[in-house]
């Protein structure tokens, strides 16, 4: 049989370019482009999600928000190497990323199609493109990009090419400038039609250059011990989120718990949602993640329960017991007999479960529909507030901005202690030094702690604090992986590793 047919075998090609296969059409750019979102999930479990070497567990996997049932000892401790695999797996993953969006922007700028189309793709392009650097920026330090046309379309280019590390300086434009000039034909959120959900926004670029000068403003103030460049990048903070308050795009939902719930889709607060699915490699897991394996639902749902996820209780109990947001953390529960509570009853670690996302009667929470909720309203809200107790102080526009966030978080807000707590503030350091605990009761096992502690230069003192006695200020970036230090040896990887 295999003489007989031999010769009529023909060997088809499907990852390179030629005549037959490149992009014409509208269509072939649309479809060319949404392959090019399939890198925000990597395999289902990682790179958006929230398995380990995620960006939500880089972000939280070394702070005082997070403890684990599963061996995450590495970074739980400030352990890390550069060999450790887990932790590299978003570079590995995201650095090839920007060269493949790098190689379908060129293609795209070749083909005859409708102008303002062809534009909004790009932009879409452009804006996944910079928010991959940033975030790479963020866990790693400047790390090399392929942006050049020429090198990402020629293997042989790509094969040889051996950059050392970019300056801060071209690092931080080259995102800046991707973002802002992304931002000019992105649509709002408000104006995606169903089928368009989930791709990338005005909002999410303006939520990308937020976060950037926020970054820049922390690094400059504490690491590059330059003050005048601190105010600099926090005035931008000012005139960003002015803009994002204005535009009336987004607001507050009325019920915390609601950001998260399994109907969460298209909700007001959120800013960047991945969409998912009830389907394998395509869903949010992360209550299957949560959930101790001797939970029942009450509602009779036949849940996956994998009991990794653990806020510790000194964290937990720094919130006031009336926070209705502590409710997002399970300090009790139903295991098919009695209430179990699990400061006196628990297996593996103790401490409270992190159940933001909830029970969903269409699945077993391994492979949830509910949006994953990667940025959302209240930090730009938090995030103005900080910028203007920076630039002036603890103004009343920056005190109502927090009592925006806690009204929610408190029944009859008004005139009451919770409100006069944050009126009673007329220090700078001190307004400061509230808003970092308020966003860590706002934004628990959001990934938000890490750059935050950052940012106000305490991620080590803190982890020492908590007997975390390995950390030392080499740990504010995670280590460049030892397999890419191989294959380039101009690449220097970062101080310490």
């Amino acid at each position: 049989l295999i003489a007989a047919y031999s010769c009529s075998l023909e060997n088809e090609t499907y990852d390179q370019l030629g005549s037959d296969n490149v992009m014409t059409t509208e269509n072939d750019v649309k479809a060319a482009v949404t392959g090019i979102y399939h890198e925000l999930r990597g395999g289902g479990w990682d790179r958006y999600n929230c398995a380990w070497g995620s960006l939500l567990t880089m972000q939280i996997g070394c702070t005082d928000e997070c403890d684990c049932n599963w061996v995450w000892d590495k970074q739980l401790d400030f352990l890390w190497t550069a060999e450790t695999t887990d932790l590299g797996q978003f570079y590995t993953g995201l650095v090839p990323a920007v060269t493949k969006a790098t190689s379908l922007l060129e293609r795209m700028r070749k083909i005859s199609i409708s102008a303002p189309i062809k534009r909004r793709y790009m932009a879409e392009v452009r804006c996944l493109r910079a928010m991959w650097a940033y975030d790479l920026y963020d866990l790693y330090g400047t790390v090399p990009l392929i942006t050049d046309p020429d090198i990402a379309l020629d293997p042989q280019k790509a094969q040889s090419y051996m950059p050392e590390r970019p300056s801060i300086e071209w690092y931080v434009n080259f995102i800046d400038t991707e973002l802002k000039e992304a931002e000019e034909n992105l649509k709002p959120a408000s104006l995606l039609a169903a089928s368009e959900y989930g791709r990338m926004t005005k909002g999410i670029a303006q939520m990308y250059m937020l976060k950037l000068y926020m970054h820049e403003a922390g690094q400059e103030r504490h690491y590059r011990n330059d003050e005048g460049k601190a105010m600099m990048w926090w005035n931008r903070v000012d005139s960003i989120t002015e803009v994002m308050i204005k535009d009336g795009e987004y607001s507050l939902q009325k019920d915390y718990m609601s950001i998260w719930s399994p109907s969460n889709q298209r909700n007001s607060e959120v800013i960047f949602p991945i969409p998912n699915f009830p389907e394998g490699g395509l869903g949010n897991c992360f209550l299957a993640h949560a959930l101790p394996a001797d939970y029942v639902s009450q509602n009779g749902i036949a849940l996956t329960k994998w009991g990794g996820f653990l806020v510790p209780w000194d964290f937990y109990d720094t919130y006031d017991p009336k926070d209705k947001r502590r409710n997002a953390l399970l300090a009790t529960y139903w295991n098919g007999k009695k209430m179990v509570d699990r400061r006196t009853e628990y297996t593996g670690k103790p401490g409270a479960v992190p159940m933001k996302y909830q029970e969903n009667p269409s699945t077993t929470g391994q492979w949830d529909a509910s949006e994953y909720v990667i940025n959302r309203y209240a930090e730009v809200i938090l995030a103005r507030a900080e910028a203007l107790n920076e630039i002036y102080g603890p103004t009343q526009e920056a005190k109502d901005l927090v009592h925006e966030i806690r009204e929610r978080a408190f029944d009859n807000y008004k005139g009451s202690k919770y409100e006069k707590e944050i009126n009673d503030i007329t220090d700078k350091d001190a307004f400061r030094a509230h808003l970092l605990k308020e966003r860590g009761w706002e934004f628990c096992w959001e990934g938000m702690r890490r750059p935050d502690l950052i940012r106000h230069g305490e991620l080590i003192s803190n982890a020492i604090d908590r007997g975390k006695l390995m950390a030392e200020p080499k740990h504010i970036l995670y280590a460049i992986p030892q397999s890419v230090i191989y294959e380039n040896p101009n690449l220097k990887n970062n101080e310490g590793f």
